[in-house]
């Protein structure tokens, strides 16, 4: 294992939070339509369903696991660029140089549980909104996952999201607020891009309303690959749905699932190795 990698991962994610207000509560009869959903029967199931992303909307016990590389930029490095490592092409040198300051963490593992589904009025529509907590797992595959903990200071998150994968309000729980800090999530957030938030715990999620095509299985880091090939048996035969962002984030979903299953964003890159979806 990398050494010093859990004080260095838990100094460079800190916790750091802000608060977008929510408007005045809406008067109005809701209605209940999709919203932001154009394609959306009304009528219908969630848009989380109708646009084909899960087979049902979250629901209380289901729960899945994440295995996650962090991306950590040494911008600090000074390390010369040798002759014999110089590219015939010129064009490709700041690509090697934009690649020598980037690294990334030993694979951990993170564990996720629906808490609650409740129905809620947002912008005068009814969706459904889950709560969702996240916790690093005990990982018991030391040849696949590290063994070292990165919760001794910030210990779990519970977020919201609604059937348009739009996130609401995260809760925090760390050294500084053991009891939980809450706050309020811009959901007219740029769609350039996936939301991490700014907590340890990866919950970065594509919107409903982006476009994706139709794609092979994606391309993974080395120690990714690994952990799929034991235990996602058949991923690379499977196609996903991807959806790729203006700012280079890129996202894998398998159709049917409750997670994207590959994604690779400016926080790091994930992997979805297992779900159990609850009996209802």
């Amino acid at each position: 294992m990398r050494a010093g990698m859990a004080v260095f991962l838990v100094a460079a994610l800190a916790f750091a939070g802000g608060c977008a207000a929510d408007g005045e509560a809406q008067k109005e009869t809701p209605k209940v339509a999709k919203g932001d959903c154009p394609t959306c029967d009304p009528a219908g199931p969630s848009a989380f369903e109708q646009a084909g992303m899960g087979l049902r909307f979250y629901a209380p016990g289901d729960g899945w696991q994440v295995a996650y590389q962090f991306k950590m930029r040494n911008d600090m490095s000074r390390d010369n660029v040798h002759a014999d490592q110089l590219p015939d092409d010129p064009s490709e040198f700041s690509a090697i140089q934009e690649e020598r300051q980037l690294s990334l963490s030993d694979v951990f593992l993170f564990g996720y549980a629906v808490e609650g589904v409740e129905k809620r009025v947002i912008d005068n529509v009814q969706r459904d909104v889950a709560t969702i907590k996240v916790v690093q797992a005990a990982a018991s595959r030391s040849d696949l996952f590290s063994q070292d903990r990165l919760d001794t200071r910030e210990y779990s998150l519970l977020f919201e999201l609604d059937d348009l994968l739009r996130p609401i309000r995260e809760t925090f729980f760390n050294a500084e607020y053991p009891h939980g800090k809450t706050i309020e999530v811009d959901m007219v957030s740029s769609l350039s891009g996936l939301d991490g938030g700014s907590s340890l715990f990866p919950h970065n999620v594509p919107r409903v309303q982006v476009q994706h095509t139709e794609s092979d299985a994606p391309a993974m880091t080395g120690d990714l690959e690994a952990v799929a090939d034991e235990l996602v048996p058949g991923w690379r035969a499977e196609k996903y749905m991807e959806f790729a962002f203006a700012n280079g984030d890129r996202v894998w979903w398998a159709q049917g699932a409750l997670w994207p299953f590959y994604v690779d964003g400016w926080q790091g890159c994930g992997l979805l190795v297992s779900q159990n979806l609850a009996a209802r």
